[in-house]
């Protein structure tokens, strides 16, 4: 966002004269007014009239930015977000991206006109920063959730992704499962579910076929539908882990729409604990993500950012995932 100080630079007056253009004061020369005009014009400025009432106050608004409410494991997280809020009297801004960037960018530009306090945020899941840059150029305290642009060491409270693939792994390996499947997906938070699940497979001894390594776009039709061909091979594997609920929902509907058992014939694994993983028609193991709890970290942190504490350290904070064990997995 363009800055008053940027306009003054260009039109090579001082920042109190694009105030008083800005303002509609009549103390300002035509010459003058033209120059500035043309500048503001030029630099895309857009003058902020709420924000210029509230100039160093707070305003008790949090944004709170999401890639998408449907994913199962934002719900309870803002639950924990906006339990939190309210008792310590701020008011939520919640948005969501879609995915999409210049989405991104133009509702936290929103939020930056409303002067919010400061901002929660899951990413735009890639490696371009430009949201983030956007936000630290307006020195706005923010804390990231759960998804970050890739190589960013900053404020951050997110599950340990690489040990839920570890965890995964380790049960089916429990049970005596040495064929076993992946889906995922091109997320960060699936890379580092696959390289746990991968890590685990290796430290075993076990092989995991290149074709057993299913690219599922964290979706249930999809899964649905790779779920077919996997167990339409000559040499099926034995156990699934899906790096979502959503996904092991897709591939466990698939096995019991084709007559198949589950855990029977196939042992199925998901992650995150989505509230309808117990109610599964069976009931899906699964590794708790414990969103509730990152919520509630998240705001916490935020919380002594907007108090000004420790504003030159990053902050990463991590929260081990659980292990839960339903009705989907069996030793084989």
């Amino acid at each position: 966002m363009t800055s008053m100080k940027e306009v003054a630079r260009k039109a090579d007056v001082s920042v109190a004269t694009v105030s008083a253009v800005v303002n509609n004061s009549k103390y300002v020369s035509e010459e003058l007014r033209h120059r500035i005009e043309t500048a503001i014009h030029e630099l895309d400025y857009r003058p902020n009239r709420f924000a210029q009432g509230l100039k160093g106050k707070e305003t008790k608004l949090v944004g709170v930015t999401v890639t998408e409410i449907t994913n199962p494991f934002y719900p309870s997280m803002l639950e924990k977000v906006e339990e939190m809020a309210y008792e310590r009297g701020y008011n939520l801004i919640l948005s969501t991206t879609g995915d999409d960037e210049e989405k991104e960018t133009k509702l936290l530009e929103s939020m930056i006109d409303l002067k919010v306090d400061g901002i929660i945020l899951s990413t735009v899941d890639n490696e371009n920063s430009k949201t983030l840059d956007l936000v630290k150029k307006e020195n706005i305290p923010y804390v990231l959730i759960n998804r970050a642009p890739a190589g960013y060491n900053d404020n951050m409270v997110c599950v340990d992704s690489f040990k839920v693939g570890e965890l995964a792994a380790e049960h089916l390996i429990s049970l005596n499962h040495r064929s076993i499947a992946f889906f995922g997906g091109d997320r960060q938070n699936s890379i580092e579910r696959k390289a746990g699940f991968q890590s685990t497979m290796k430290a075993n001894g076990i092989e995991v076929r290149e074709d057993f390594l299913v690219d599922a776009e964290y979706d249930l039709n999809k899964a649905y539908k790779k779920a077919v061909e996997i167990f339409a091979k000559k040499q099926p594997p034995t156990a699934i882990f899906a790096a979502s609920d959503e996904m092991a929902y897709g591939v466990t509907k698939a096995y019991l729409d084709y007559g198949y058992s589950v855990p029977g014939d196939i042992s199925i694994i998901g992650s995150d604990n989505a509230p309808f993983s117990g109610d599964f028609r069976v009931p899906l193991t699964t590794i708790d993500v414990h969103g509730p709890d990152i919520g509630a970290q998240g705001f916490e942190l935020l919380e002594s950012k907007m108090a000004r504490e420790n504003q030159d350290e990053y902050q990463r904070i991590i929260v081990e995932p659980e292990l839960i064990i339903r009705e989907s997995t069996a030793y084989l």
